[in-house]
C-alpha cells in the first residue's frame, strides 16, 4: 500500500524539514521506497528473501517431485553456503593483491536473515568495498565490488542476471563458479553459457576448483566498470555493509 508524502506529513502532524529527515532515514535504511504520485509516494518494503530462498528459487521446479526437490534443494543450498568463507578469505588476499586492489573489507553479505536490503537479488552474497585514490586525479573513489557464488550443481545463467541486479548498486560485478577439476569437462557448456551472458553485460566471470586456492582460480571475463547512482551506492553500504566497515569507510573518505 502506498501513501503520499503530504497525507503523510500532515498525519504525523511534522512540519516539513522533520518530516522527510525522517523519511529519507527510513529509506536510505531499506525499510520504505519512493514511488510516483501527487507529492511523492512512499510504501513499506516487503521483508527480503534469505540467501537459502533465493537459492531455492533457482533450482525449484513446477511440478518436481517433492521429495527430488527438498533433497536438491538441500544440496545446492549446503553446497553454496561451504563456499561463501573460503572463498572470502582469496578474495581478500591473492584475488585482490592480483587485481591491484586494496579493500577496507570483504564480507560475506548473503547471510543476513530477512533483513530488508531492498528487494529481490539486492544481496550478493561477497561484497569487497574499498576507497580509491590516484596520484593525477583529484578526489577519493568508493569502490564496490559484488560477487553472487554458484555451486557446481547450481550452475546456470540465472547467476549473470542476479550480478546484473546487485550492479545497480555497485562498481564492479562478479559470478564466481565452483568448478572442481574432475567435472569441468562436463560442466564447461554450462561455464561458457555463463561466461557468454556476462560478456554482453559487462559482468565478470570467475572460475575456482578449489574455493580456498587462488591458482586455481581463473578470469574467464573481465567486470567492467561502471558508475552507479551515488544514492543507491550509499545505500548499499548503509544496508548491506557491517556497521565497522560502514565507519571504515566514511573515515577513509573523510
Amino acid at each position: 500500500m502506498s501513501v503520499s508524502n503530504p497525507t503523510m506529513q500532515k498525519k504525523l502532524g511534522w512540519d516539513s524539514d522533520r518530516y522527510f529527515q525522517a523519511r529519507d532515514a527510513l529509506v536510505d535504511l531499506g525499510l520504505i521506497v519512493r514511488g510516483r504520485g501527487r507529492g511523492g509516494v512512499v510504501r513499506r518494503v516487503p521483508v527480503d528473501q534469505s540467501a537459502e530462498e533465493r537459492t531455492v528459487a533457482v533450482v525449484v521446479e513446477a511440478n518436481a517431485d517433492p521429495a527430488t526437490t527438498a533433497a536438491t534443494v538441500e544440496a545446492v543450498v549446503k553446497n553454496e553456503l561451504a563456499l561463501y568463507d573460503p572463498m572470502r578469505r582469496v578474495i581478500a588476499t591473492d584475488w585482490a593483491k592480483d587485481h591491484r586492489r586494496d579493500p577496507l573489507a570483504v564480507e560475506v553479505t548473503a547471510l543476513q536473515g530477512r533483513r530488508s536490503t531492498g528487494g529481490t537479488w539486492s544481496r550478493p552474497d561477497i561484497a569487497s568495498v574499498e576507497v580509491r585514490t590516484f596520484a593525477f586525479v583529484p578526489g577519493k573513489y568508493l569502490e564496490v565490488a559484488t560477487f553472487e557464488i554458484k555451486a557446481a550443481n547450481a550452475i546456470n545463467v540465472q547467476a549473470v542476471y542476479e550480478a546484473l541486479a546487485h550492479r545497480r548498486s555497485a562498481t564492479h560485478s562478479y559470478v564466481l563458479l565452483h568448478v572442481p577439476a574432475d567435472q569441468a569437462e562436463q560442466l564447461e557448456e554450462n561455464v561458457a553459457d555463463v561466461a557468454e551472458a556476462a560478456r554482453a553485460h559487462g559482468i565478470g566471470v570467475i572460475t575456482a576448483a578449489l574455493p580456498g586456492d587462488y591458482n586455481t582460480w581463473e578470469d574467464r571475463e573481465e567486470a567492467r566498470r561502471v558508475e552507479p547512482d551515488p544514492e543507491r551506492l550509499n545505500g548499499f553500504v548503509a544496508k548491506q555493509l557491517s556497521e565497522k566497515t560502514r565507519d571504515l569507510v566514511s573515515r577513509r573518505l573523510r
